[in-house]
């Protein structure tokens, strides 16, 4: 496209957010909060709602949603319903079950559709920054900034209307898993985990369209060998959420899918959904509600991860990655949608200070100090937490990469894990007693939700220093 171009237009921008997912437009609204203008483009005609799916939101995403805005996690609540209790009930080849119950107090865990979450984050932010069929197809960085280029296409007919440039002084790709900045950036694709997910997002009011959860309540249902695995929420407001996830250890069942990354409503995905579940006992409930569920309805798709890295920047500090284009990790322990309000809660705090310092590089400092992470990331994790103990990272501009890389390096391998391949699990940790692992699960998810307090680690545990 040569410059000047007719077909070319330009605009100027502050600071522009590629992506509107959750991550994307939890930022866009972070910044707004803090007075700092920030301009969203999405690829879709409008913000995607087609994900088929819930999130739940424990103490860490609470808190950085609160963070965020005021009262912002009490909004999700209403707008989805707060979860009483997990039940986990494993079924063995019998068909018989056991179960335990794990319960939390009114607004500790929020279940809302993907859909509301994404309305509601939307909803607070001043529509004239919300920009819709806009596909990036390329960035020029420099340490002056950024020269984004986007596609813009007629909401209609799909059809190409013109190019646009957007000069910005800072570039965040929020664009998800499959993130178009963490290729032009990083260049790796994402890694499929051997696992295969169909799930549904339906009212089912008073659970009467099918049943299998309470009020309230979330079910987790799982085989002892790990190979099938189903979920049944309460998603509040009369709707409930089902997934049914198989292990593919071959790869086979993958390629038995319509469509390689997923998608919604694919011919064919409710009966495969129900053959993962023939001559199997105990699971009475998920295949009801499969059965009662309209197919274009189900989602399905392969379970894939990011490869935890060591940085989220370009070389010039002025490009950054941001949640699952960050740190895309398994879904099983539930932290996508919370380490992308973290993500976003953190980065507003050390963006207003950028903006608010007379210095040209404070942006890219805000971003990363790349020598102090290399080095600390070579080091001990000892030495690395009596280091940055030195250190006030709310009082500088340069920690966002130095707070969550660490944190999430440690919760992706840990997600990583909890897919139960072999591959993926360390041979120290495979050597631990059954009670040794539940410790270190407890420990886990007492380190993740003391959020922010104890970002890096946890020093008063035994496995999360």
């Amino acid at each position: 496209m040569e410059e000047g171009s007719s077909f070319q237009r330009r605009e100027e921008v502050e600071i522009a957010i590629v992506g509107g997912g959750l991550g994307g437009l939890a930022l866009a609204l972070a910044l707004q909060e803090r007075g700092i203008t920030a301009h969203l483009y999405e690829k879709h005609h409008d913000l995607r709602s087609d994900t088929a799916t819930a999130i739940g939101i424990g103490a860490n995403g609470v808190k950085s949603l609160n963070g965020i805005r005021s009262g912002l996690s009490k909004v999700m609540e209403d707008a989805g319903t707060y979860a009483s209790c997990l039940k986990l009930t494993l079924v063995n080849k019998k068909g018989e079950v056991r179960y335990r119950e794990q319960t939390f107090e009114q607004g500790e865990y929020v279940s809302i559709g993907w859909k509301q979450a994404q309305l509601v984050l939307a909803s607070y932010i001043n529509k004239d920054l919300i920009h819709c069929s806009h596909r990036l197809v390329r960035f020029e960085s420099s340490e002056a900034g950024v020269d984004a280029y986007f596609e813009v296409t007629d909401e209609n007919t799909s059809s190409l209307e013109y190019i646009k440039v957007v000069r910005t002084k800072l570039l965040v790709g929020a664009d998800g898993i499959w993130s178009v900045v963490r290729r032009t950036i990083v260049g790796d694709s994402p890694r499929y985990l051997h696992l295969v997910d169909w799930n549904a997002y339906v009212p089912n009011p008073g659970a009467k369209v099918f049943g299998g959860h309470g009020e309230h309540e979330i079910v987790l249902l799982f085989d002892e060998d790990g190979e099938t695995r189903s979920w049944l929420v309460d998603a509040g407001k009369g709707f409930s959420l089902w997934i049914l996830r198989k292990l593919d250890l071959s790869g086979d069942l993958a390629k038995t899918l319509k469509r390689s990354k997923g998608g919604l409503g694919i011919p064919g995905a409710k009966a495969r959904a129900l053959q993962q579940l023939d001559g199997l006992d105990g699971w009475d409930d998920i295949k009801a509600a499969i059965k009662a569920t309209d197919e274009t309805y189900i989602f399905e798709r392969p379970i894939m991860d990011n490869l935890p890295i060591k940085r989220w920047s370009d070389s010039h500090r002025r490009v950054l990655l941001m949640g699952d284009a960050a740190h895309a990790q398994y879904v099983g322990p539930g932290q996508g949608a919370r380490t992308a309000f973290e993500d976003a809660h953190q980065l507003s705090i050390l963006l207003k200070e950028a903006f608010s310092s007379s210095e040209d590089n404070s942006i890219a400092t805000a971003v990363k100090k790349v020598n102090f992470m290399e080095e600390m990331l070579s080091t001990s994790r000892h030495t690395f937490v009596k280091v940055y103990q030195c250190f006030s990272p709310l009082s500088s501009t340069s920690w966002f990469e130095e707070l969550r890389i660490p944190r999430m390096i440690k919760m992706q391998e840990y997600a990583a894990e909890s897919t139960a391949l072999p591959a993926l699990v360390p041979e120290w940790v495979s050597k631990l007693t059954m009670e040794e692992k539940q410790k270190r699960a407890l420990e886990c998810q007492q380190w993740v939700h003391s959020y922010p307090e104890k970002m890096l680690c946890d020093p008063d545990s035994t496995y999360w220093k």
